[in-house]
Parts: structure tokens; C-alpha cells; sequence
């Protein structure tokens, strides 16, 4: 048992033998043999209403592209393997994943990259293509998937993004690398034809981006490590306008884990923009902090501090846990980076968010840590689960299933 004191108030929780507190989430496991499994994404492949996970393996040397079919509520799972190898014959790796309905059908489909892996050559380019779920007419366990060019980013691909930048009902990309300082769109002419419209080079740019409608004009916008970058609108080969949010995520100094951040963009406040999450997902010393801009000219952004000090946050992911109507945001600490700072908790929180979000309150789900988590209703029951990797190199991937059981001090008037 541990006391775990929070703002202004104390909870006792009980943490079991696998890190999970109870009695919030029921732990499953998805695979006992991952191997280097950081890129994800979660959408429903099959259409069966439960949510899979779409994953490209061993990212740090190359791997295979492929998707964990939930079962049973979310109970089991059965891994299906969509390509091995690219068109152009290389693996796939990258740092991050996406899935979106690319072709309009209402099915699930799947970016895969090309890159012999992050460990293996950073500074090799990237092919990015698109994978074609082939549902409706077929099932896509067992039906191949057709892949179709998008286009080459010039380094290993850290981030990547689908959204609809020009509003023309299909959606488009966005990419980052981690070599080279480059931030990359390209938009969907249609299915097999992609045009690149922009691409910048950003001082410092590393790792960390999300996509959301920042300044409330209805277009989404960009969010890297502490950067924003304003869509032009219905033309994106117009000039894409840079902005700053807060430079001390992007004016570090030193070795690979320089400006190395988490990003989300959510709109907290719920007033049409989105406000822009961070964390240092590397170092030491920084907070988890959210940020608002008081105007739609985005000119300034004030700071708000979740928490003022958390080491290697490698998973920052926002959802409403306990259903209460307010937006939380679970912080958890990657093990495999923390040791090397000297950490010996690797602690995985959500911090409940209050109204207002000025004030936050700390529940501990685990000290045993977590690597590029994802948060998704995975089971359709209206509560938030946990796809986790305890750290960027276990073989053992699981789900948490939310409970819902969320003691009363979580309820917000």
C-alpha cells in the first residue's frame, strides 16, 4: 500500500503484481513477442465495433507491417500481418503511426513507411505509401492489402499525421523527421495520386507533433515541439506561417535527446481551439505543461504546468477516464530512459483534470513505467483503456480495460 498525495487532497491506492492499479483496469495481453513495437495506431480494421491495433515491429532495424484483431471484448487478440516488406522491397520502421479512412469507403486504412530502422540509419530517407484496407469486399485477415504512393521524406520519419488540411473531404498527411529539421505535407489529389505542397525546414525541429485547429478557423493546424504552424487553408501550396509556443522545447543543446517532446492538441476549455500539450519525452527537469493563446492571432501562449517536474515522459495521451466531463491526461515515465537519469520509479499517472484545468489531481497507476502508450475505448463500452509496453523494449505488449470504477473523488460537480 502507498499514499499518494495529490492537489490538495490524498488517496491510498493498491498497486498488484503487474503495475496495474486496482480495481481500474483489468490487464490483458495482446503479444509476448514484440519486438521494438513503438509505432501504433488503434481503429476498427474489421468492423466488428471493437478497436484494433495496427502496429509496424522492430522499428529500430526494419520490421513488418501488420494489426492485433480484438477479441472477446478486448480479452484476446490475434495478430495478422499486412505486408512484409514495402513495394520498393525495404521493411518498415518509424517512430510513430496513423490510420484514417484514406479512400472515403468507411473502413480503416493504414500509412506504412519504408526505412531499414531508426538504429540501423537515421539518415536514410523515408518512403511513405498507404495501405488499402480491403473490406468492405473482403476480409482483411486474410485478403491482401494494396499499398499506393505517397511520397519521400528525407530521413527516418518520426511523426506522422492524416488530416484533412484543405477541407476538401479527403484527408491529407503531415510527417516530421528526426534528422534534418524538416516538416513535410503532402495532400490527396485521390487515391493514387499525392502532391507535396509544402515542406520546411524548422531550427531545431526533433520529435513531437500533433494535428488540431489551433487558431478556430475551421483548417487544422501543426503542433511540433513547441512550434506551431498555421494552415493557409483551402491552398496548401500557400505559404504555411511559423509560430512559437514556448521555446525552451526547442532550444536545448546536447546529444540525440536534445528537444525531444510529446505532443497532443485537444481542446481543453472547449471554447473551437485546440489548446497544445508538451512533454520532454528524453531529459530530466522539465514539467507536462498545456497551453492556451488568448487570441486567435496566436501571438502569445500562456503556460499551464500539470506537473512541474516528471523524468522521460514518453507517453502523454489525453481522455476523460472517468467519464466525469472533463478531459484528463495520463503522464507515464519510458524505464529504459529514466535509469539511464538515475530514476529508480518510472511512474504512469493520470492527473483528473478540474474545472477549469488549473488544478489537477494525481492518481498512480504504476511505478513500473510505460513506452508510447496509446489511449482508446477499445471494447466500445464508453471507457478510455491503456495499450501499453512497459518500456521501449519488452516483449510483452498488454491492454488495460477501464473498469469505470473510479472512486467518488474523481467526480466533479
Amino acid at each position: 500500500m502507498r499514499t499518494i498525495w495529490l492537489v490538495g487532497i490524498s488517496l491510498v491506492l493498491f498497486v498488484d503484481s503487474l503495475g496495474a492499479a486496482e480495481p481500474w483496469f483489468d490487464v490483458h495481453t495482446i503479444e509476448m513477442n514484440a519486438v521494438l513495437m513503438w509505432a501504433r495506431a488503434v481503429g476498427d480494421v474489421n468492423g466488428d465495433g471493437l478497436l484494433d491495433l495496427l502496429f509496424q515491429d522492430n522499428n529500430g532495424h526494419g520490421g513488418a507491417l501488420g494489426w492485433y484483431e480484438a477479441r472477446e471484448g478486448g480479452r484476446s487478440w490475434v495478430r495478422h500481418v499486412i505486408a512484409l516488406v514495402t513495394p520498393n522491397g525495404q521493411p518498415f520502421a518509424a517512430g510513430s503511426l496513423d490510420a484514417a479512412d484514406v479512400d472515403g469507403d468507411g473502413d480503416v486504412d493504414v500509412v506504412g513507411l519504408s526505412h531499414p530502422g531508426e538504429w540501423k540509419q537515421a539518415d536514410a530517407p523515408t518512403e511513405l505509401f498507404w495501405y488499402e484496407n480491403p473490406r468492405p469486399a473482403a476480409d482483411p485477415a486474410t485478403a491482401p492489402w494494396r499499398a499506393y504512393y505517397i511520397g519521400r521524406a528525407p530521413a527516418f520519419t518520426k511523426d506522422v499525421r492524416f488530416a484533412d488540411f484543405d477541407r476538401d473531404g479527403r484527408v491529407d498527411l503531415v510527417a516530421i523527421t528526426y534528422r534534418g529539421e524538416k516538416l513535410l505535407v503532402w495532400r490527396q489529389v485521390d487515391t493514387q495520386r499525392w502532391q507535396a505542397v509544402h515542406t520546411m525546414t524548422i531550427p531545431n525541429l526533433h520529435e513531437g507533433m500533433d494535428v488540431g485547429d489551433l487558431d478556430g478557423d475551421g483548417f487544422p493546424d501543426v503542433a511540433a515541439n513547441g512550434y506551431w504552424v498555421r494552415c493557409p487553408g483551402t491552398s496548401l501550396t500557400d505559404a504555411w506561417a511559423l509560430g512559437r509556443i514556448d521555446a525552451k522545447w526547442h532550444n536545448q543543446t546536447g546529444d540525440w535527446s536534445r528537444n525531444a517532446t510529446k505532443v497532443l492538441c485537444r481542446d481543453l476549455d472547449r471554447d473551437g481551439r485546440a489548446e497544445v500539450i508538451l512533454s520532454h519525452s528524453e531529459r530530466a527537469g522539465y514539467p507536462v505543461s498545456w497551453y492556451r493563446a488568448n487570441s486567435p492571432q496566436l501571438a502569445t501562449w500562456i503556460e499551464h504546468v500539470i506537473v512541474s517536474n516528471r523524468t522521460a515522459v514518453h507517453t502523454l495521451q489525453v481522455a476523460d477516464f472517468d467519464r466525469d466531463g472533463y478531459l484528463d491526461v495520463m503522464v507515464g515515465t519510458n524505464p529504459g530512459r529514466a535509469r539511464n537519469l538515475g530514476e529508480k520509479r518510472f511512474p504512469v499517472s493520470i492527473f483528473f483534470g478540474r474545472p477549469g484545468y488549473q488544478q489537477w489531481q494525481e492518481v498512480l497507476l504504476t511505478e513500473e513505467g510505460i513506452y508510447n502508450g496509446q489511449v482508446a475505448d477499445v471494447n466500445g463500452d464508453g471507457w478510455p483503456d491503456i495499450i501499453r509496453l512497459r518500456s521501449h523494449e519488452p516483449s510483452r505488449l498488454e491492454v488495460w480495460l477501464n473498469r469505470g470504477h473510479w472512486p467518488s473523488a474523481q467526480r466533479h460537480p
